[in-house]
């Protein structure tokens, strides 16, 4: 029921890492972006000068941000990691609905009248202050509060 819409937001959030948000239950979406953007960070020193080529905009964005480490493979994954967690903030609201679909569909939650604008109107107005518990439980509620389709 919810694949073609997982789907979707899958191939808008591959180059985001945002589909990493599955892999987390709890904590605040903050936090979640942070790990998910340091857990994405190349490692290998080709991959980083790979990436550092077509992203200057982003290490110069990161050293404003973090100060300059004066170490060249520091400075591009400090950048890799500022470039993640921008994109995943800047569609904060395609993440979150992706984490609601999966979760209501692994979890075999029955969709109700309107779930789209539903969801869509929730995503909105989730702030990355938001636990995640928070919108697990907003996806049972669903289940509970409306009329089932």
């Amino acid at each position: 029921m919810y694949e073609d819409y997982i789907k979707d937001l899958e191939s808008n959030l591959s180059f985001t890492y945002g589909d990493n948000i599955t892999d987390y239950d709890s904590g605040y979406i903050c936090d979640v972006f942070s790990e998910i953007a340091n857990s994405n960070v190349d490692i290998y020193t080709s991959d980083l000068f790979d990436w550092g080529k077509s992203n200057l905009w982003y290490i110069d964005e990161a050293t404003k941000e973090f100060g300059d480490p004066h170490d060249i493979l520091k400075q591009l994954q400090q950048a890799q990691y500022y470039a993640y967690e921008q994109e995943l903030y800047e569609n904060k609201d395609d993440v979150i609905k992706y984490f609601m679909y999966s979760y209501m569909q692994e979890n075999n939650i029955k969709a109700i009248d309107n779930f789209e604008l539903v969801i869509d109107n929730y995503a909105k107005d989730v702030d990355t202050n938001f636990r995640l518990e928070d919108v697990i439980q907003f996806c049972k509620d669903l289940e509970n509060s409306y009329e089932i389709v």
